[in-house]
């Protein structure tokens, strides 16, 4: 009976004799089990006059028979068709032996076997290849039947999960969301019919095709949902990205309220949409979300460049932080009279400019920040152009190195100092005296230079001011006061910060 890995029971002598006398009967008429099986001396056989085919073996052919979909096999309770294999093997060989009565299977119940093929999406002139005993087509069906169980499980976890995208769970307001218990019924009517694996099975097909189409409505919204999360999936990765540019940019920027309209617009037009129809919508909202994007990169590539220190301005940077102008306060502010915290919020400013030129467009694709130097233009708001920054700190080298100068000179010129500076031994004091002609600070300025300013001026007492402080001293609670009243308030206050000193001697740095 076998052919190949195939069971053919057809081959067998003994399932042809068993056939004959299944088919000589009319159709609905059954074949007992005494027209097959008699009794030799004692011991029975099948066809004795001729196959003389002992019972147990006579049991195996049934079993193949019932396999093939050629008999249904009844034994006292249970019936056993191509579709009760599991069961029929469970029997114990004593009740096959003493089966009741074999009968012929059902017909082929076509419309509904092309119900189903249509169903799951083939063709329906499969189900007349099953009818001739073809196998290919109940392979094809049944991976498809194994697909559409998969997407069934996945489809029910989405309706639990939801499919969200910009904010929006795009299955609030549908009927989908009421699909479950349709779902429920076609999980189980398709894996009912993973049971169906060989063409005998199919002939005991049990469904009408109006059991079958009942199911069309999941399986429409089975590809809805389908395309709902394919259309999720495509554009939401687009969409976060947009919302994280949003709060990279400052709030009023011209491209965070086009964004924002946008996305109301896409949103309002999904809400409207049938939702079966939404693929169709799915490439002109990918445009805009791409043309956003776009738009985001050029802004986003206009701002790092003016925020970051380029090439040539990274140099002007770093030629900046070895100026001899810089190391020349760097080495004065190591004397008590200089306001050092002009000089601190200085080289914090130069310290504080960031170089960043290696971003491109194509940097920004997976994430809207600079990789490199995570420049957040909303974070970052009203700061100058690095360029201009550059320039400006140049700028302001000169006047820290001249405001300097000039403080050092009008202490040096006073007649306390004087005095202290003829104390100064010759090798130090032509230097200083040197600096009070020529009015210019030495360049290089050596530390011998340094350390009789020191000296010259260890005489007078530093007394910083914090411009809070001089503000809270002057504040008026009680309304406008008169410039009596203000100069007052003005010399109550230096008197409490001199108190106990030398008022000659007294040096105010105002910081």
């Amino acid at each position: 009976m076998l052919d190949g890995d195939r069971i053919d029971a057809h081959k067998s002598k003994y399932a042809k004799f068993i056939l004959d006398v299944v088919n000589a009967k009319g159709h609905g008429q059954v074949v007992n089990r005494n027209e097959l099986i008699q009794d030799d001396h004692g011991l029975e056989y099948l066809n004795p006059g001729a196959s003389r085919l002992e019972s147990e073996w006579a049991v195996v052919i049934l079993a193949t028979l019932v396999y093939s979909g050629d008999i249904v096999l009844s034994i006292p309770g249970k019936k056993f068709d191509a579709t009760a294999l599991q069961m029929l093997a469970a029997t114990s060989m004593d009740e096959l032996l003493h089966f009741k009565h074999l009968e012929q299977p059902k017909e082929w119940n076509l419309p509904a076997l092309k119900a189903l093929f249509e169903l799951l999406g083939m063709t329906p002139g499969m189900a007349q290849l099953v009818t001739q005993g073809k196998d290919e087509p109940v392979q094809n069906l049944q991976q498809e039947v194994s697909k559409i169980v998969k997407r069934i499980v996945m489809t029910q976890q989405t309706l639990k999960d939801g499919i969200s995208f910009w904010g929006l769970d795009l299955l609030t307001g549908t009927d989908l969301s009421s699909q479950t218990n349709g779902l429920n019924e076609a999980k189980s009517f398709f894996e009912s019919l993973q049971a169906y694996t060989t063409t005998g099975k199919l002939k005991n097909f049990r469904y009408s095709a109006q059991e079958v189409v009942v199911h069309d409505k999941a399986v429409k919204a089975l590809d809805t949902l389908d395309a709902l999360r394919e259309f999720a999936m495509a554009h939401s990765p687009t969409a976060s990205w947009l919302s994280t540019a949003e709060a990279v940019l400052p709030t009023d920027h011209d491209w965070v309220d086009r964004m924002k309209t946008t996305r109301q617009d896409i949103l309002d037009a999904i809400k409207q949409t049938d939702l079966s129809t939404l693929s169709e919508q799915s490439q002109i909202i990918g445009a805009k979300l791409q043309e956003l994007k776009k738009d985001f990169r050029l802004v986003y590539m206009s701002l790092h460049t003016k925020a970051r220190l380029g090439v040539n301005d990274d140099k002007r940077k770093a030629a900046l932080i070895n100026d001899a102008r810089l190391q020349t306060l760097l080495k004065l502010a190591g004397i008590d009279l200089m306001p050092r915290q002009q000089l601190t919020e200085f080289q914090n400013r130069l310290v504080g400019l960031k170089s960043c030129f290696a971003l491109t467009e194509q940097n920004l694709d997976s994430t809207p920040v600079c990789p490199h130097c995570s420049f957040r233009p909303s974070i970052e708001i009203g700061s100058a152009a690095g360029a201009q920054m550059i320039e400006q700190l140049d700028n302001q080298l000169d006047t820290l190195l001249a405001g300097w100068t000039s403080t050092l000179l009008g202490n040096l010129e006073d007649p306390i100092t004087q005095a202290n500076l003829e104390l100064l031994k010759v090798d130090d004091r032509e230097p200083l005296e040197n600096f009070i002609k020529s009015r210019e600070m030495p360049v290089p300025l050596d530390s011998n230079f340094v350390h009789a300013l020191k000296e010259v001026l260890s005489g007078l007492v530093k007394i910083t001011v914090k411009v809070q402080c001089l503000q809270e001293a002057l504040q008026v609670t009680d309304g406008p006061a008169t410039p009596g009243e203000m100069k007052k308030r003005f010399d109550g206050y230096i008197d409490q910060l001199t108190r106990g000193k030398d008022p000659a001697k007294v040096r105010i740095v105002l910081e």
